[in-house]
């Protein structure tokens, strides 16, 4: 199937986003129960709480800043109708490259990419092309629209990380979630906020940054803290979103090649880190993750 122009899906959303105005009901309620099981991974659907299942994805999340002052400015219609078009236009961009949304993260979307059909190279290709595709989307479709109406434009970042997760159920009877629990969710969650990240910034975790080639990637300060007396690690890198974009549109083939070539070219450990970390900091020791949290 072929790819559809961000544009395309912002108009599509935003067109369909015009809400009707219900009291509420059992059928709507009814109904908004149904439209929430649509997020998670479809293929992990089927674990109940205590479950496990082990998995590997590439993380995204995508944080939308600015939107605050538009709520002193839009109706509360007209919101709606922005934040709709623009969840919209998000969820169909990472839908057509694969991806899976698991959840609204206020101003933001998380989703993951990798199933059962794609290999790992298929879903760090995918989730880096989603991310180029959204950052190029909002900034050339979304903004020119607010600018016309006379409103500041919003601002959006990314963090991605690949690597190992555990899909877990998390909450209490009907009230739960499936989510992918590991450091890859927690440290994709960390970089896109602005304390890591800055507006129209694309920032990855190492495990990623293996398959990025060098022209795509500029290392960024390292994320690191310390606890119980040792220090943990992960390296960060600057993902250069609009080249790679401007190359994924040009020769789709040979960018997979080279993102498949630089991946043969590292040697990495089960646990997702390369085999050569700096020795002044404990990046692959993890004693805390050897002993019951109880």
């Amino acid at each position: 199937m072929s790819e559809r122009a961000f544009r395309d899906l912002f108009e599509d959303a935003y067109r369909s986003s015009k809400a009707e105005k219900v009291t509420r009901s059992m059928q709507a309620m009814r109904e908004s129960a149904a439209i929430a099981k649509t997020l998670g991974h479809p293929e992990f659907e089927f674990l109940q709480i205590g479950q496990t299942a082990e998995g590997k994805a590439l993380v995204f999340f995508l944080d939308i800043r600015g939107f605050t002052k538009l709520c002193f400015v839009y109706s509360n219609d007209d919101l709606v109708r922005i934040l709709q078009a623009l969840a919209g236009a998000s969820v169909s961009s990472i839908a057509q490259f694969g991806g899976h949304v698991i959840e609204f993260t206020g101003d933001g979307v998380m989703a993951v990419f990798g199933d059962s059909r794609s290999s790992a190279e298929d879903a760090c290709l995918a989730g880096l092309h989603c991310a180029a595709f959204l950052m190029k989307g909002v900034r050339e479709v979304v903004n020119p629209r607010l600018k016309a109406a006379g409103t500041d434009p919003i601002r959006i970042a990314v963090g991605m990380e690949f690597g190992d997760v555990l899909w877990s159920r998390i909450g209490v009877l009907t009230t739960s979630q499936v989510k992918p629990i590991s450091e890859v969710t927690f440290l994709a969650g960390k970089l896109s906020t602005a304390r890591y990240t800055d507006a129209w910034e694309a920032k990855v975790g190492e495990n990623l940054a293996i398959w990025i080639p060098d022209d795509f990637k500029e290392k960024a300060k390292r994320y690191e803290f310390v606890l119980e007396e040792r220090t943990y690690s992960h390296d960060l890198f600057i993902f250069n979103w609009k080249q790679f974009g401007e190359e994924y549109q040009q020769n789709t083939e040979q960018l997979r090649k080279r993102l498949f070539a630089r991946k043969l070219g590292t040697t990495v450990l089960a646990a997702g880190r390369t085999t050569q970390p700096d020795t002044s900091v404990r990046s692959s020791a993890r004693p805390l993750k050897d002993q019951p949290f109880f």
